[in-house]
């Protein structure tokens, strides 16, 4: 795990308006008894998608929902709800699950409600082609043991469905009725619109939390969320500004922490298209970029450098292998005069809703001009910006990524591998795709997925990484970092490289 509460020495100037925190929190509490609360802002942006089949409380962060597999720190399944796991065949797995756990509600966890949970979520989203499990594929094997059918072999299912949203409902859970009922640590105290109160489960299976109330509070402006801090409205604030994390970490009324998480940001290069279907143009591009001056600039250095497209943070990433491929503009100047290219205008394509793709694309073309590349850049609304990447209509693709479970594999897949589903389309149709090198690297991609040892399936995706750094079929940017600010009387939360598993369940305020 990297965590750590001040690594940043070059960051500018830092300023920032006082917004007014008003109709951005509540004034008054319902549950204003006198029981300390701990409020946690954070941003709208983690509401994004329909929470209904979970009680109206997102999965995320709160600890409510319990799935039958977690994930480490390391990024590797553990048992959660469920004690064990084994495969019976290539596409039958059985669970074996934990006896004496209960719901809020004191009912008891049995092997009914995994199904109907599992039954209720797959429908919801849509999830068949994720988890390779259709709706009526868990079964009761005894009422502490399920079996899973697959729809295909799928060797990753247990740290597949180790990600939040598989975290097991109660059948009465009901939105509009206000009931979530999950097995987790904590239980729903109140909620208002998408504000969530939140107060421990005394009967919790493995620890009671220490935190007496924890409320999540939406204040969706970055810089409302960071005066609400210093203000002391509230105690913690999920990924402030990058701006204002100088002066949090500055004063002593406020800390900082951060985690690298499983998410890495890069230039994604169509390799189909003219003129970057020429290797030695992309790995000309790849010579111009400057990965740690990017982070330090317009990150304010929030973010580690990135070697390649996978986060050190997953199990197989071969980050300290792959090779470093500049700052040298030199040699990417000469690498442009001995290829193809003849001045032809290069698209980057960014998502319009992500603030810090603007500000990435702005630095790469102007170092894509350095080295005598023309380029522009083309902004599409997040709703269409999928489509348009896989419609093979850039260039190069601003794209960041990660895995919010303890299984990784769909990621090399859907980026890589011909067949992958950033790539599908094209290659069925023209027979190209967007980001795969075909043969041997698909093959590679294949073996990795159904490999049973940890070591050959790192060894596999390895050669994987090297082959697309080496090619410049992608150009490394950062790593992604989680910050979370807090008041400086208040511990730090146990962080996970993923974000939304922050365990708040030991906050206290000091004296």
């Amino acid at each position: 795990m990297v965590q750590h509460s001040t690594r940043r020495t070059v960051l500018g100037g830092i300023g920032v308006g006082i917004a007014s925190l008003a109709g951005c929190l509540s004034d008054d509490s319902p549950l204003d008894d006198g029981i300390e609360t701990i409020t946690v802002a954070r941003s709208e942006a983690t509401q994004d998608g329909e929470w209904q089949p979970y009680g109206g409380v997102i999965p995320y962060y709160t600890n409510v929902f319990e799935p039958l597999v977690g994930t480490t720190r390391e990024m590797e399944p553990a048992p959660m709800l469920a004690t064990d796991w084994e495969r019976e065949d290539e596409s039958t797995w059985r669970f074996d699950l934990r006896e004496g756990v209960t719901f809020h509600d004191g009912s008891a966890f049995t092997a009914d409600a995994v199904v109907s949970s599992f039954d209720a979520l797959i429908d919801h989203w849509d999830a068949t082609g994720w988890i390779n499990v259709a709706t009526g594929g868990v079964t009761a094997v005894d009422d502490h043991a399920v079996e899973i059918e697959t729809t295909e072999p799928f060797p990753a299912l247990p740290g597949t469905i180790s990600h939040n949203y598989f975290g097991i409902i109660h059948p009465d859970t009901d939105q509009d009725a206000g009931i979530a009922l999950g097995t987790g640590p904590f239980q729903l105290a109140d909620r208002d619109g998408n504000d969530v109160t939140l107060e421990p489960y005394e009967d919790h299976w493995d620890d009671t939390p220490a935190t007496e109330r924890l409320a999540f509070d939406i204040v969706d402006d970055g810089t409302t969320r960071t005066t609400a801090l210093e203000s002391g409205e509230v105690d913690l604030a999920i990924d402030p500004p990058r701006s204002d994390v100088g002066r949090l970490e500055d004063s002593t009324e406020t800390a900082v922490d951060t985690q690298r998480t499983p998410r890495t940001c890069f230039g994604g290069v169509n390799i189909y298209k003219e003129p970057t279907n020429d290797e030695v143009l992309r790995r000309a591009l790849c010579y111009a970029v400057d990965q740690e001056q990017l982070v330090e600039t317009v990150l304010e250095g929030v973010g580690d450098p990135a070697r390649g497209p996978i986060s050190p943070e997953i199990p197989w990433a071969a980050h300290d292998d792959l090779p470093e491929m500049g700052p040298d503009r030199d040699r990417a100047r000469e690498l442009v005069a001995e290829s193809s290219y003849d001045g032809e205008t290069l698209t980057i394509l960014i998502d319009g809703s992500e603030p810090d793709d603007r500000a990435v694309a702005e630095v790469l073309q102007n170092w894509f001009a350095e080295i005598d590349v023309e380029s522009e850049i083309r902004s599409v609304e997040s709703a269409a910006f999928y489509e348009t990447f896989t419609d093979g209509e850039a260039h190069v693709s601003i794209v960041a990524f990660g895995s919010n479970s303890a299984a990784s594999d769909y990621l090399i897949r859907a980026v890589f591998h011909s067949e992958g589903s950033d790539n599908q389309q094209l290659y069925e149709s023209e027979g190209t795709g967007i980001m795969n090198l075909g043969g041997e690297v698909d093959d590679l991609i294949e073996e990795g997925y159904f490999a049973e040892s940890a070591d050959r399936k790192a060894d596999l995706y390895g050669e994987v990484q090297e082959r697309v750094v080496e090619k410049g079929v992608v150009i490394p940017l950062y790593y992604l970092e989680y910050v979370l600010a807090r008041r400086a009387s208040l511990p730090a939360p146990e962080l996970h490289p993923i974000d939304k598993l922050t365990d708040f369940t030991e906050l206290e305020r000091g004296e």
